[in-house]
């Protein structure tokens, strides 16, 4: 199953082309969607990176504790931040006890649902410049939001399950201990469930917030549109994603 492709981009663990990916319709265009963890130690072989890849537009999905704490290291590019801020999926949030990567996507695409569709409007209005959307971990929220935008355009479901779990080998190790060591200074203990929230991408964790879209609103098509997004927005975004096939 083809899905996205990491990209050593100095500084990052996980930022990747979703490029490749097959889509009802065609595959989807290498070097226009990138998806990615953290910014904000990029130095300047990392900002050299976004310039070849041409990166113009950042949607950064952290809240503002976390953009605040760790701000993107963007100083000499030519790009567009756009933030939208959702608390799910940070570190403050998964520090709470008993919530769950389920509890968290399904908060993102209820609660958060204007957010989603700001993103993916973004995105469809990107035109020739490249998107890189970007958490902490590019994970949670960057992955829903991800996920969305494939599943939008026509992406194979089983190719964007894949995509998700493929982000916890890249997580694993440095960033992992380095992240659950940072919240561990404010009292959160290091347990094999905060591992997961922080760290995991389960398949069963994306595949369940699909089936909660289709089974409110029969796919995620029809999700967004009724979240606000338009038809017109919608056509946008397939056709700056898929290349036709042929």
């Amino acid at each position: 199953m083809e899905t996205s492709t990491r990209i050593p981009v100095p500084g990052t663990y996980n930022f990747r082309d979703v490029g490749g990916m097959p889509a009802q319709n065609g595959r989807v265009r290498s070097g226009v969607l990138f998806r990615s963890d953290g910014l904000h130690r990029l130095g300047e072989a990392g900002r050299e990176a976004l310039r070849r890849l041409g990166v113009g537009i950042i949607i950064d999905l952290r809240d503002e504790s976390e953009a605040a704490f760790m701000p993107d290291d963007l100083d000499g590019l030519d790009v567009e931040v756009l933030r939208f801020p959702v608390f799910e999926g940070s570190g403050a949030s998964q520090g709470a006890g008993g919530i769950s990567l389920d509890a968290l996507y399904e908060r993102i695409v209820t609660q958060h649902a204007p957010v989603v569709v700001s993103a993916l409007r973004e995105i469809a209005s990107a035109g020739e410049r490249s998107i890189v959307v970007h958490c902490t971990a590019g994970k949670d929220r960057t992955g829903v939001v991800v996920a969305l935008a494939l599943l939008a355009v026509g992406v194979d479901r089983e190719a964007v399950i894949e995509d998700y779990a493929r982000t916890e080998a890249n997580l694993a190790g440095e960033w992992l201990e380095e992240m659950v060591s940072l919240v561990g200074r404010y009292g959160v203990p290091d347990t094999p469930e905060l591992r997961v929230l922080m760290g995991g991408s389960p398949r069963e964790a994306i595949a369940g917030v699909i089936d909660t879209i289709e089974r409110a609103h029969g796919s995620t098509r029809e999700y967004l549109l009724a979240a606000g997004l338009r038809l017109a927005e919608l056509a946008a975004l397939e056709t700056l994603l898929v290349e036709p096939e042929g």
